[in-house]
């Protein structure tokens, strides 16, 4: 299941766009269009070659990967149906989910209560389908030679709103006295809100002076180029990059912790592990047979693969099986709103209630 060209171009093209524009608070309603595809085939079992519609897909950047790939290969293997993933960010994702804009929100956290509200006015029904495992990674240049890793609390003392670092040496005396710089994503992103509730314990409060873009990418490309530069992105923007940029271990009480497949699945990359989201619209799965078709093809065989394509980690099994009993059942409303940054991955799928 390789990636499109035209995906691989579109990339490229947000790279450099992105590393143009590394500049203030990046523009919240920027989105990028991702697959469309047709052609003829089951994807989901069966004979698709009559279905048709379109699919509107928009929302976390973080997520964007795994979904445009899952809509590239969807759309190719079902001629009819057109699919347009945008990403916009999770917050603005879910503003056009509750407009009725789009079929399915796409969120790098679970939906908060004031998105609720909008769908309950809109009277919209949701569900809730964590498809893929994230740990938000803190990624410095190569060049920097001398973080070996960072406590909870360092973090804290870095990004806190009432932070006073403005040197390396602030955070650790035996670190150089040398300037640090911090990038990150707007708060636009679920990925700034998951960031700051998990490190500064309240989610929006960071420090001001922190450079936030809207594309992940041009983070990358700035840290990458800045000896001084820290930055915190979602893990396949880190794994997809290690040759430009290294991730520093997060030490959270029970040692020094590197992100990766293993400890992000098992919780043990604490407390930045999380999952990832799609909120499906309960009456476009209900009445278009496209939908209700896309949803079975990412929870399936196939989207798991898109996971792993994409650089995330894949739902353990157990999890997976869960998670279809739920779509069948056709439970609507959050199970994760109230999951807290750090519990394990089994901690979130039991007090969840997505393993029962």
């Amino acid at each position: 299941m390789a990636m499109s060209n035209k995906l691989k171009i579109g990339s490229a093209a947000t790279l450099l766009l992105g590393a143009m524009v590394l500049v203030g608070c990046g523009d919240k309603g920027g989105a990028t269009t991702g697959g469309t595809g047709s052609a003829t085939g089951g994807t989901t079992g069966g004979d698709n070659s009559a279905m048709s519609g379109s699919i509107t897909i928009d929302g976390s950047s973080t997520v964007w990967p795994i979904v445009s790939i899952m809509g590239e290969d969807f759309g190719d293997n079902n001629k009819g149906v057109t699919v347009t993933v945008n990403k916009s960010g999770t917050g603005s994702g879910f503003q056009k989910f509750a407009r009725g804009e789009t079929d399915i929100a796409t969120a790098s956290r679970p939906i908060k209560d004031e998105e609720i509200e909008s769908l309950k006015k809109a009277n919209l029904e949701f569900i809730e389908i964590p498809i893929a495992y994230d740990g938000v990674s803190l990624i410095v240049s190569p060049q920097n030679n001398w973080v070996d890793k960072l406590t909870v609390d360092e973090l804290n003392k870095a990004w806190a709103a009432d932070s006073t670092v403005k040197m390396w040496s602030d955070i650790r005396p035996t670190f150089p006295k040398q300037k640090i710089n911090f990038y990150g994503p707007t708060d636009n992103h679920g990925t700034y809100e998951y960031f700051t509730e998990a490190i500064n314990k309240k989610k929006d409060a960071i420090r001001k002076d922190y450079q936030a873009n809207q594309e992940y990418p041009a983070i990358v490309s700035a840290v990458a180029a800045d000896q001084n530069g820290i930055a915190y992105v979602g893990y396949n923007y880190f794994a997809e990059n290690q040759n430009k940029v290294k991730a520093v271990p997060v030490d959270a009480g029970s040692g020094a912790i590197t992100p990766n497949g293993e400890t992000i699945s098992n919780g043990t990359y604490a407390p930045l592990s999380r999952p990832l989201f799609i909120y499906v619209s309960k009456k476009a799965y209900d009445s278009k047979p496209a939908v209700k078709a896309f949803v079975e093809y990412a929870i399936g065989t196939e989207g798991v693969g898109a996971v792993t394509e994409a650089k995330f980690v894949q739902l353990p099994q157990d999890a997976l099986d869960a998670v279809k009993t739920h779509v069948t059942a056709g439970k609507t409303g959050t199970l994760f709103q109230s999951v807290k940054p750090g519990m394990s991955i089994a901690q979130v799928l039991t007090s969840a209630g997505a393993t029962k």
